[in-house]
C-alpha cells in the first residue's frame, strides 16, 4: 500500500461544478451502484485522485424437506427479497435499476427468521394448513379480509400464506410486503424473482390453498354485443431453428436465431461428451434451448462461433470415434424450448476454486474455473447466483463477476473473478471466505438486463461505486478501454479508509494509461 495520504479541507464552494453547468449539450449517463453510509467529514488525498467528503397447480402439504431459499435479483426490488444481502446495498444498482432496501432491526436477520420457523410457534395463526385431515380451502373473499400489517395473508401460485410474522424480516420493509396482503400476489412475485423458493421460506406460514367461492349465476338480460374488430397485431421475430451436418470426424450444429447483434455472451454451452446443452439468450428477454443425448461420444472441448450480423450460432464437436452417425441423438426434456426467459429455470454448475487472495482486510478475490466442456461468458453488468448450505438450508446470494484491469498469462480467459466482502455475521460470505483452491462452488446461469447499448450515444459517463459495488464498474471501465470509445468518464469511489480501497494501485495505473478516466476517492473515515 502507498504511504499515508495527506489531509486537505474542501469547503462548499470548492465542490466540482454540477453536470450540465458550463458544458455543451451532450448526452450524459450516470451509473449508480449502492452508495455507502458515511458518518465522517475526514478528507484525504493521493497523488492521482482527489478525496472529497462523503456526500397455478394443486396444493399439497409436503413433509419437511430441505428448503432452497434464494435472494432477489440485485437489479430490482421485489416482494420477497431475503434479508441481509450484504453484497447488495440499498439505493440504485450499477446498471441503473431501483431497489428498495431498509435496515432491519436487531434480531430480524435471515438466520433469525429461519430459527423462528423451526421454533414450533404457530406462524399460520389458524393451527396449521389442515382441517379434518384435508388441506384448508381459503376463498378469495376470506383472503381479502386479511390485508393489514398485523393480519396479512397472501396467495402465491395457489397457496395462501400468513406473512404477518415475516413483516419485520422483509428487507424491502413491511410497507412493501403489505402491498400483496389480502390478494393473489402471484404476478407481483413472478415479475421480479419467481425462481426464489418461497415454499421453503414460508413453509411454516402455510394456511391452505386458494379456491374460488361459489359461482353466482349471471342473468343476461340483453344479447351479448358482437366482439370488437381488433386491428392486426404485428408478429414478432420468427422462432429460432437448427440443423446439423457431419463429416467422419466432426459434427457441426447450426442454430439460426434470426436476430442481429448476437455474441458469445449470448450463449452458454455445456458438453459432457454424452449430453449437449446450448442455451441461447435472445433479445426481448427470450431464450432458445438445444438439449440432446448425443448419438455417440464426442471430445470434451467444443468450438463455438457466433455471427453478429447473421445471428447464426455454430458449434463444432469432434467425434471420439470416426464414422457417420445415423442422427444427432435423442431429444431431451427442454430440446428446442423457446419462450420468455423468466419461464426457464436457472441451471447451476459446480465451478472449481483456482485461486483466492486477500485484497483488503475483509475482501477476497476468488477465481473460479468452469467445469470441463462448459463455455460461459458473463456480460458486463450481469450477475450469477452462488448457492451454499448453511445449517441444513440452501442459501443463495447474487454476485457480479469482475474483469481484472490486467490479465496475467496465468489467468484463464474462461475463469470468473469475484470480489467478495466477508461479513462475520453474514449468511453465506463466512463460508466463501474459507474456500481453498480445489473447492467447488455452485454457480447459476448469468442473469441481468443491463446492456452496453445504453451507452452507445453517451460522451460523458459518471460512475459511482462503494466497496465491492465496484465490480460492475471495473468491468465497464475495462470494456470502455478495449473499444477506445470517444467518451470521458469520472468515477466517484466511496470507501471507509484508504486501506479499504479495492485494487487501489491497479486503478491508479489504469487511470494513468487512460486519460479519458478520472477517479475521485471519497472516504468516510
Amino acid at each position: 500500500m502507498a504511504s499515508s495520504l495527506p489531509s486537505v479541507s474542501i469547503s462548499d464552494h470548492d465542490m466540482p461544478q454540477s453536470a450540465g453547468e458550463g458544458q455543451d449539450s451532450e448526452d450524459t449517463v450516470i451509473i449508480l451502484p449502492p452508495p455507502p453510509t458515511s458518518d465522517s467529514n475526514t478528507v484525504n488525498s493521493r497523488t492521482k485522485g482527489i478525496f472529497l467528503p462523503p456526500p397455478r397447480v394443486s396444493l399439497s402439504v409436503p413433509t419437511p424437506v430441505k428448503s432452497s431459499i434464494g435472494i432477489n435479483n440485485p437489479a430490482q426490488g421485489g416482494l420477497f427479497p431475503l434479508p441481509n444481502s450484504q453484497q447488495i446495498a440499498g439505493g440504485s444498482s450499477a446498471t441503473g435499476n431501483k431497489r428498495n432496501k431498509v435496515a432491519l432491526g436487531k434480531g430480524f436477520s435471515l438466520m433469525d427468521w429461519i430459527r423462528l420457523t423451526k421454533s414450533g410457534k404457530d406462524l399460520t395463526g389458524v393451527g396449521g394448513p389442515r382441517v379434518g385431515g384435508k388441506v384448508r380451502e381459503v376463498t378469495r373473499q376470506e383472503l381479502r379480509k386479511h390485508k393489514k400489517r398485523k393480519d396479512a395473508w397472501m396467495a402465491i401460485n395457489g397457496a395462501v400464506y400468513n406473512v404477518t410474522h415475516y413483516m419485520d424480516y422483509h428487507p424491502g420493509g413491511w410497507d412493501e410486503l403489505v402491498k400483496g396482503a389480502g390478494r393473489d400476489a402471484t404476478d407481483m412475485f413472478n415479475e421480479i424473482h419467481k425462481w426464489v423458493n418461497y415454499q421453503g421460506l414460508l413453509e411454516a406460514c402455510l394456511v391452505g390453498k386458494l379456491v374460488d367461492g361459489p359461482v353466482v349465476p349471471i342473468i343476461q338480460e340483453k344479447p351479448p354485443l358482437p366482439p370488437p374488430v381488433l386491428p392486426s397485431i404485428p408478429s414478432g421475430p420468427p422462432e429460432p431453428s437448427m440443423d446439423f451436418f457431419q463429416t467422419d470426424r466432426k459434427m457441426t450444429i447450426n442454430i439460426y436465431t434470426k436476430r442481429k447483434g448476437m455474441s458469445r455472451e449470448n450463449v452458454i454451452l455445456d458438453n459432457t461428451q454424452d449430453i449437449l446443452r446450448i442455451l441461447v439468450f435472445l433479445p426481448d428477454k427470450e431464450a432458445f434451448v438445444v438439449q440432446l443425448q448425443l448419438h455417440m461420444k464426442v471430445e470434451i472441448s467444443p468450438v463455438l462461433r457466433v455471427g453478429s450480423a447473421s445471428g447464426k450460432v455454430e458449434v463444432d464437436l469432434t467425434k471420439c470415434e470416426p464414422g457417420r452417425w445415423q442422427g444427432l441423438g435423442v431429444a431431451l426434456e427442454d430440446h428446442l424450448w423457446f419462450g420468455s426467459l423468466q419461464d426457464l429455470p436457472l441451471t447451476h454448475r459446480h465451478w472449481t476454486v483456482s485461486n483466492i487472495t486477500s485484497i483488503t482486510p475483509d475482501t477476497r478475490h476468488i477465481v473460479l474455473d468452469p467445469p470441463q466442456g462448459t463455455l460461459f461468458t458473463v456480460p458486463t453488468g450481469h450477475h450469477v447466483h452462488i448457492k451454499g448450505e448453511v445449517e441444513g438450508m440452501e442459501i443463495s446470494r447474487s454476485y457480479t463477476p469482475v474483469t481484472p484491469f490486467h490479465l496475467t498469462p496465468t489467468m484463464s480467459p474462461k475463469s470468473l473473478h469475484f470480489l467478495i466482502k466477508v461479513y462475520p455475521d453474514g449468511a453465506l460470505t463466512p463460508q466463501l471466505g474459507t474456500l481453498s483452491p480445489g473447492d467447488q462452488v455452485c454457480v447459476s446461469d448469468h442473469t441481468g438486463t443491463f446492456s452496453l447499448a445504453n451507452l452507445s450515444s453517451c460522451v460523458h459517463i459518471y460512475l459511482l461505486a462503494a466497496g465491492t459495488g465496484c465490480t460492475p464498474i471495473f468491468s465497464l471501465l475495462h470494456h470502455l478501454g478495449q473499444i477506445q470509445a470517444n467518451v470521458t468518464a469520472k468515477l466517484l469511489f466511496f470507501n471507509k479508509t484508504q486501506a479499504d480501497i479495492i485494487w487501489c494501485k491497479e486503478l491508479a495505473a489504469y487511470q494513468d494509461s487512460h486519460p479519458w478516466l478520472s477517479v475521485v476517492h471519497v472516504l468516510s473515515e
